[in-house]
């Protein structure tokens, strides 16, 4: 009987489930966790503990999430989403953490990874994880180049996409940015992927192919049915409208979606995509916008020396603006020259 009320338990409402996911994708993280713990069942729905964790690792509260985890991984052993999560938080808590514990962490964290991947052979995000671990790590620590290589093979039989962004993935862990450019290129499948198009994105921004990379980004925010891969591509379109000369007029409206959607929410990039929107109205001539939005960053405290000095120089510059041109002399006109006397 306490098994099946466990079970009636763990069933969620797909209406709340989704409201829930939608905080998370606006990144409002701390009402969802708020709304989350006042439910007395939270701990007993492992979709609501996939997405709790979901928001603290999105926060870099890794170790929070890894207590989290050890707790949900505990009571779902058998939700992939759940082990990949914990397995993600273990290798990332490794990489930041004590060297002593790093070699432990990391196991256990590749384990967590195999094991979602048993349990759901199609969890490609899982697969990637571990292509990327044995990638990037070290020997002494599980790295492994060969079984990287090994397994995006494998991967190839089940999602050329998916294999592809591995295989794009390691050439960029080994420091090839163009073999990766030019693999992508080769390989893009038609249609083609928001996840590609955006790493293509990526890797033009990094070699400095700004245009291209402006269209890859436009692209994948088109081909996107992810809200975060959708709005992250949004920003860089906006981004580079101002870094690279892009177009202002596309630049501004990416960024005007990408404000309205994060509106009230706590995501980190909210301050330099207003202040990059600030730059393209400013560029635009529509100086009465762009002085509104610099207006809504004079109080925010943003320990970024490059944000700062840019935001200091577009407030000279709107001031500059906003001052009015001094006067011209008038001098009195004369018909004739003073010294000749008038009729």
């Amino acid at each position: 009987m306490k098994t099946l009320l466990f079970l009636l338990a763990t069933v969620l409402p797909a209406q709340e489930l989704a409201h829930f996911e939608q905080l998370l994708a606006k990144s409002q993280f701390t009402e969802l966790e708020q709304q989350l713990v006042k439910r007395p069942d939270y701990k007993q729905q492992d979709a609501l503990l996939v997405l709790y964790a979901r928001a603290l690792i999105s926060q870099q509260r890794l170790e929070d999430a890894n207590t989290l985890l050890n707790y949900a991984v505990e009571q779902f052993p058998a939700n992939s989403e759940l082990n990949y999560l914990a397995g993600l938080s273990k290798i990332r808590l490794a990489s930041d953490g004590n060297v002593f514990a790093a070699k432990e962490r990391a196991a256990r964290g590749v384990a967590l990874l195999q094991q979602a991947v048993q349990l759901k052979p199609d969890h490609f995000a899982a697969r990637q994880a571990l292509i990327d671990f044995y990638s990037i790590a070290p020997a002494s620590a599980g790295g492994d180049k060969a079984l990287a290589d090994q397994m995006a093979q494998q991967l190839a039989q089940d999602s050329p996409a998916q294999a592809l962004l591995a295989q794009s993935r390691i050439l960029l862990n080994e420091k090839k940015p163009a073999e990766a450019l030019a693999l992508l290129e080769k390989m893009m499948p038609n249609p083609p992927t928001a996840r590609l198009l955006a790493r293509k994105a990526q890797i033009e921004n990094e070699l400095g192919a700004y245009q291209q990379a402006f269209v890859s980004y436009q692209q994948a925010a088109d081909y996107a049915t992810d809200l975060t891969e959708k709005y992250t591509a949004l920003y860089h379109i906006g981004r580079l409208a101002v870094v690279a000369d892009q177009d202002a007029n596309l630049g501004i409206k990416a960024l005007q979606q990408y404000l309205e959607f994060f509106k009230d929410s706590e995501n980190p990039s909210l301050p330099w995509a207003t202040l990059r929107l600030a730059q393209l109205m400013y560029r635009t001539g529509d100086n009465f916008e762009a002085t509104l939005l610099v207006g809504s960053l004079t109080n925010a405290k943003i320990e970024d020396e490059e944000f700062n000095l840019i935001l200091l120089s577009l407030l000279s510059a709107l001031k500059s603006k906003a001052q009015p041109e001094p006067a011209a002399e008038i001098k009195p006109q004369t018909d004739k020259p003073a010294n000749q006397t008038q009729v």
